[in-house]
């Protein structure tokens, strides 16, 4: 069955993705950031746990354990605690989304760095061009709303910890199953995220549907689903397939945010918007390009 899958795992991803940014802005309608990032971050573990101990699953060692613990804080409380943040202080959700479509060029720029060379120009102008777009929708939305401003740094702050993070599973080829190596950094989360929640917010939600429903869709959806298909698309170096679709990402986010937080795009903003995405297209080339040669 998940063999039959594998060529719709870049789709499937894209979807879970794009619907991630919604949802946690309509989560945070009822809880804080970190506490967002505990519920998250503990149900993901809390599911997982049966699977590794039933499925007999290998526990990694220290080494592997202490690598995935630091992968793991750019990829989930690096990556989400920033967008949580960010939407929290006023920004919107297809900001968020629109700041995704920059990661593949940004995974290219990462691994140039991390290898000591000086990426090519035209890999930060398609960067610059998108940033450019988002900064145009930016100065529509934000009205003097400093919070958005700052929100939506934090956003690109979150697209680059995630890009690092990428970066860095696919160099280290630690031998560990996906399901673990997602169940080590959860639990890693959890226990960092749980006690910051309780001594910076306390415990703080609305016990409503429309919340327990978006916690649903963000532990089995993004946390489990959606992770587990970026880890093993990385690993079988198909993570160029995920780059093709990439640009969408702002676009069906957006979709979806209208769909569910109710964030209805202003007709001014459109300029900015196909800005970016010229940008996110661009990016894409590029990223298509220099993602397959080098097995990314």
């Amino acid at each position: 069955m998940l063999s039959t899958l594998k060529p719709f795992y870049p789709f499937i991803f894209l979807l879970v993705w794009s619907a991630g940014y919604a949802m946690g802005k309509l989560a945070l309608v009822y809880t804080q950031p970190l506490n967002l990032l505990a519920f998250r971050f503990f149900g993901a573990f809390l599911i997982l746990t049966p699977i590794v101990i039933l499925w007999r699953l290998p526990i990694p060692n220290f080494r592997q354990s202490y690598a995935l613990m630091g992968t793991g804080l750019f990829l989930h409380i690096g990556h989400f605690g920033s967008i949580y943040v960010g939407m929290k202080l006023g920004a919107s959700a297809s900001i968020m989304a629109l700041f995704a479509a920059s990661q593949p060029v940004l995974v290219i720029i990462a691994s140039a760095l991390l290898a000591r060379k000086v990426p090519a120009w035209n890999i930060w102008a398609s960067l610059s061009l998108g940033l450019l777009g988002a900064i145009l929708i930016i100065g529509v939305n934000m009205q003097g709303n400093q919070g958005y401003l700052l929100g939506a740094i934090l956003g690109f702050t979150a697209v680059v910890g995630l890009s690092i993070g990428q970066v860095i599973e696919k160099q280290r080829k630690l031998g560990v199953h996906p399901i673990v190596a997602t169940w080590v950094q959860y639990a890693f989360a959890s226990a960092i995220s749980i006690p910051f929640a309780l001594a910076f917010e306390g415990l703080v939600f609305e016990s409503t549907l429309p919340f327990w429903g978006a916690i649903a869709f963000l532990v089995i959806g993004n946390s489990i689903v959606g992770i587990l298909l970026m880890f093993s698309m990385v690993r079988q170096g198909s993570i160029a397939k995920v780059a093709s679709i990439m640009f969408m990402v702002p676009a069906v986010g957006a979709l979806i945010a209208w769909l569910v937080a109710d964030e209805v795009p202003k007709l001014i903003a459109i300029p900015g918007f196909i800005l970016a995405m010229l940008g996110a297209l661009w990016t894409n080339r590029i990223a298509n390009k220099a993602l397959l040669k080098s097995n990314l």
